[in-house]
């Protein structure tokens, strides 16, 4: 029997795309979009059981721990003016005593503490340092019992030139640099990830609009082949590569608080 018009392209294609790994993840172009993605820094943290207090109004929302390279200070107030008190041209800093069994979060909401409220933390473990402002951002630094914070798994959209265990993902056969990968992944924070790039972090699954921006840029710039085109009669596709799925299903948030956890063990990224 002879060979099929399909036959021939599935030949062409192969001898046209490049087999060799890209060596620098850091070079695959990707679209302007991905400039105003987020990846966390540090672990987050469900806030929930608050009772009694303006601290319930943090009930509900997810709270940055303080990443493990930031101190808590203050910034002192000068009884007399009530305002910031200044010394040699800056704020002047006083150290914070962050209670026992408690640890210091970041939030954007405002509580509206007054300052009778936050002079010293609270018989049970709660207290207000001070805020940070990056820009348009302001930040309150808030100090939380740790009864009350139940762990984020937080996950992440990678680029890779790795098949990676993942909850989802693709390879991409690009035309010079080889298969690149696009993972859903668990994130950590405090983890090294070689041979990959972590574009975006969440608390979700579901990136896949994420995906189409960066798989159409790759398409429209020539990075890979136009994908449409290269599905064949078996149903696979050739520009694209099916990964082995390592995680059947994903918990945003744990169920023990993170007192709890250290009852009970956990690893020491939560301690």
């Amino acid at each position: 029997m002879g060979k099929t018009l399909e036959d021939l392209f599935i030949r062409e294609f192969r001898s046209a795309v490049s087999n060799v790994g890209y060596k620098d993840i850091y070079k695959v172009p990707i679209p302007q979009i991905c400039d105003s993605w987020s990846v966390s820094g540090t672990e987050l943290y469900a806030v929930k059981g608050i009772q009694g207090s303006n601290y319930a109004f943090l009930n509900k929302t997810i709270v940055k721990r303080l990443p493990r390279d930031a101190v808590a200070k203050r910034r002192v107030i000068d009884k007399a003016t009530r305002s910031y008190a200044i010394e040699d041209g800056k704020f002047k800093y006083e150290d914070y005593q962050v209670p026992t069994g408690s640890i210091v979060v970041l939030s954007t909401v405002n509580i509206g503490l007054s300052y009778k409220e936050y002079r010293r933390p609270t018989k049970d473990g709660y207290g207000y340092i001070d805020f940070v402002q990056r820009g348009n951002v302001v930040e309150y630094m808030y100090v939380l019992p740790k009864k009350v914070l139940y762990k984020v798994n937080q996950t992440a959209l990678a680029l890779s030139v790795k098949n990676m265990k993942n909850y989802s993902g693709s390879g991409y056969m690009t035309w010079d640099m080889g298969m690149i990968f696009l993972h859903v992944i668990p994130y950590k924070p405090n983890s090294k990830y070689e041979g990959t790039r972590i574009l975006k972090t969440g608390y979700w699954t579901d990136y896949s609009s994420d995906i189409k921006s960066i798989t159409a840029y790759w398409q429209q710039i020539g990075v890979i082949p136009n994908i449409a085109l290269c599905s064949i009669s078996d149903g696979t596709n050739l520009a694209v590569k099916g990964t082995v799925v390592g995680y059947d299903s994903y918990v945003p948030v744990e169920s023990l608080a993170l007192s709890d956890k250290e009852v009970y063990g956990s690893n020491s990224e939560e301690t």
